[in-house]
């Protein structure tokens, strides 16, 4: 649970930004679709989340030395990642429907109006079928 609060807060105060802050993250953008495509696979697949094949890749920004990423599975999930500076670090991953969900009960419980986070990946791949 505190993992999952902590990718919603940081989702929550990420500034977009053209360019990855960290190493890690222009290495992915130095890749092709497809060669990311499959690394964020692999990344997925370590956190043992329902992923078939990831079919689209969006960076969202950076925040100090943490970038975030989501990806889109053909099977319909989608996935947030905070990823670190640091090649070995540990990668904070929550689903986007926990991303939602999570941010609605914190911004509710504080008695916010402020829309609540949630991923742009399948926005941007509902606009992109058309």
């Amino acid at each position: 649970m505190t993992r999952l609060l902590f990718a919603t807060l940081l989702c929550a105060v990420t500034s977009l930004q053209a360019a990855a802050q960290n190493r890690v993250s222009q290495a992915l953008l130095d890749l092709s679709e497809d060669e990311r495509n499959r690394a964020f696979m692999d990344m997925l697949g370590e956190g043992e989340v329902k992923c078939d094949r990831v079919i689209h890749t969006l960076f969202n920004g950076s925040t100090s030395d943490l970038d975030v990423w989501e990806a889109l599975c053909r099977d319909r999930n989608s996935y947030s990642l905070t990823i670190p500076s640091e090649p070995n670090a540990e990668i904070a991953l929550v689903s986007c429907r926990e991303l939602l969900a999570t941010s609605k009960m914190l911004l509710n419980n504080a008695g916010s109006k402020i829309r609540p986070t949630r991923c742009r990946i399948q926005r941007a791949e509902h606009l992109h079928r058309r």
